[in-house]
């Protein structure tokens, strides 16, 4: 399948490195980005990332076959509404919000009757942010989620199937609330325990001396602590109640080694940590 125009609304790490590999592949013509820094727009042009791009959400979408909204998850609704508000021709409309299921009750009653929405989820990324962190091949073997719901059109969830499969994903399929879930569990909550183990650093005394000595095991577990706070604060919020879930299982988890500890329990305590190292090992 081939595309006349294929427009990405954020060029950060995900939507930069989607346009630059969406250009690279040859299925589609004009590959056009939209950001609210000038800057971002000009490195994306001058490194032929993207083949136009401007600020002007309006000029610049116009003709394209796909729209996907690469923005943080909290201004997806918002920027969907602009698109709505300022789309000519029929087009396919697409995400790649890490929570579905709010996104997806926000946006489809916006839909109007030229333009269809498919909800999805690439599972994919780094800690790191901007366009100039794009990856031509972060897409490459790795999965990618559409969450279709009862009215979404099988011709639209066609053409986005077809274009991430043109940056080498893999694509899948799974409803709303098993994505948050699963996601809520696998992805954002080893974000979230990541900066609450860099604050419990912080809030001792000698964290200064702490940090000085932090080896491997620190700085590999929290890596993804350097993520952007307000990306991951907005992911949070936006699948509040799969976190609320998440987060009490991980405490009832951390309160098992903590008894075990407490009352020297050294049986139970190599049983958990066993439990979790085989897991890891399959993993």
């Amino acid at each position: 399948m081939k595309f006349e125009k294929i427009t990405i609304i954020g060029l950060g790490l995900i939507g930069g490195s989607l346009a630059w590999a969406l250009k690279e592949s040859g299925e589609v013509k004009i590959v056009a980005g939209v950001d609210t820094d000038p800057i971002a727009i000009k490195y994306a042009l001058d490194n032929e990332i993207i083949d136009d791009g401007s600020s002007d959400i309006t000029r610049t979408i116009s003709g394209s076959d796909i729209i996907v909204i690469s923005t943080h998850v909290g201004r997806i609704t918002d920027t969907a509404k602009s698109i709505v508000e300022n789309a000519k021709e029929k087009t396919v409309l697409t995400d790649v919000g890490s929570v579905k299921k709010s996104i997806i009750k926000a946006i489809e009653p916006l839909i109007t009757e030229n333009m269809h929405f498919v909800a999805g989820h690439p599972i994919a990324g780094t800690e790191n942010s901007g366009v100039r962190s794009a990856d031509l091949n972060l897409f490459k073997d790795k999965r990618c989620i559409l969450t279709p719901i009862d009215k979404t059109n099988s011709e639209a969830k066609s053409k986005v199937q077809a274009m991430w499969e043109m940056v080498g994903s893999r694509v899948y399929e799974m409803d709303p609330d098993t994505h948050d879930h699963i996601f809520g569990i696998v992805s954002h909550l080893p974000h979230l325990v990541a900066y609450s183990l860099m604050n419990t650093v912080l809030r001792a005394e000698d964290s200064e001396q702490l940090l000085d000595f932090a080896g491997g095991g620190l700085k590999d577990y929290t890596r993804v602590a350097a993520s952007s706070p307000e990306m991951w604060a907005e992911i949070f919020q936006a699948n509040k109640y799969q976190m609320l879930k998440a987060i009490g299982q991980f405490k009832i988890s951390l309160g098992e080694i903590e008894s075990a500890i407490e009352n020297d329990d050294f049986e139970s305590l190599k049983k958990e940590l066993g439990k979790a190292a085989s897991a890891k090992r399959n993993l």
